[in-house]
């Protein structure tokens, strides 16, 4: 649903990943570009929107989900991304949500979670026997999903959990998270609000995805409603301005424009300005020249 946007090269994950060719980085002995961790934890900020402003779960709450290895499609559109495992939907990132806000209300330094098993559950809306048992399920998916990222120069394989340990007996559990979107959503502001914003939509799985766009965005974004309308069932005649209006009246975009093709540009609160981000509003607007880039790609 959107239009695209350049993405500064950016390492992902671990020191002992991979280095792939990459242009204008300062240079070890041999002509091997250094590790920077500079460029590490300017990483960091983007690692969010590779999950929640992407394809990786489904705009919507699936009946079932099925194994594969499969591309996907972040709004940024330098890294490339895959995952291999269950095909993930919107239930599944309420319960991977729903863990991290207990583990930040604990303090949050490290990517652990020791709790009731039942805390969380309830937390994402599973309640009864059978939500225990979906949400169970639901961690075991998360387990299981592989996500590899390459941004030109880095390659790195993480996990959204690495560990699920549950105890029977007492009915506690313990939750390892993958190091990387944890701390990622750690240190963003404002998680906390956005993951209560986020479970006040209920099961609206279109709405809840395009929060989680609408939260991480960093660049100006050209947006067409009706094939945002389609990447959801049910959801063709739909009208999502209403959802734009309220997530600015609630301080994730800054304003929107409605164009009178009907597209509607959407200027996050948080931008790079500077003269690029001028030049690319001139083109959404029609006023740019040929050579200026588009901000933001249109996901399918």
């Amino acid at each position: 649903m959107f239009l695209p946007s350049p993405f500064e090269s950016s390492p992902l994950g671990d020191p002992d990943a991979a280095l792939l060719a990459s242009v204008g980085r300062p240079a070890a002995s041999g002509g091997v570009p250094a590790w920077s961790i500079a460029d590490e934890r300017a990483f960091l900020g983007h690692i969010p929107s590779l999950f929640l402003a992407s394809d990786l779960f489904a705009a919507t709450y699936l009946r079932a989900g099925r194994h594969c290895l499969r591309p996907v499609t972040p709004l940024v559109l330098s890294a490339v991304v895959t995952c291999e495992g269950p095909w993930l939907d919107q239930g599944d990132l309420d319960a991977y949500l729903a863990c991290v806000l207990l583990a930040l209300r604990q303090g949050g330094r490290v990517p652990r979670l020791r709790c009731s098993a039942d805390e969380p559950a309830r937390l994402a809306g599973a309640t009864g026997r059978a939500g225990a048992a979906r949400f169970a399920a639901r961690l075991h998916r998360l387990h299981e999903a592989r996500m590899t990222c390459g941004d030109g120069r880095f390659t790195a394989r993480m996990q959204l959990l690495s560990a699920v340990v549950r105890d029977e007996a007492s009915g506690s559990l313990r939750i390892e998270f993958g190091p990387e979107p944890f701390e990622a959503l750690r240190d963003a502001p404002g998680t906390a609000r956005f993951i209560a914003d986020r479970a006040a939509l209920g099961r609206d799985g279109l709405g809840k995805w395009l929060l989680g766009v609408a939260w991480t965005l960093r660049e100006t974004c050209l947006i067409d409603p009706q094939r945002l309308r389609a990447m959801a069932p049910r959801g063709k005649g739909r009208d999502i301005l209403p959802l734009l209006r309220e997530f600015a009246r609630r301080g994730y975009i800054r304003d929107m424009v409605t164009r009178s093709d009907g597209l509607v540009i959407v200027h996050p609160v948080h931008g790079p300005g500077g003269a690029h981000a001028a030049g690319a509003d001139a083109a959404l607007y029609g006023q740019g020249g040929a050579d200026v880039a588009p901000v933001c790609r249109l996901l399918t």
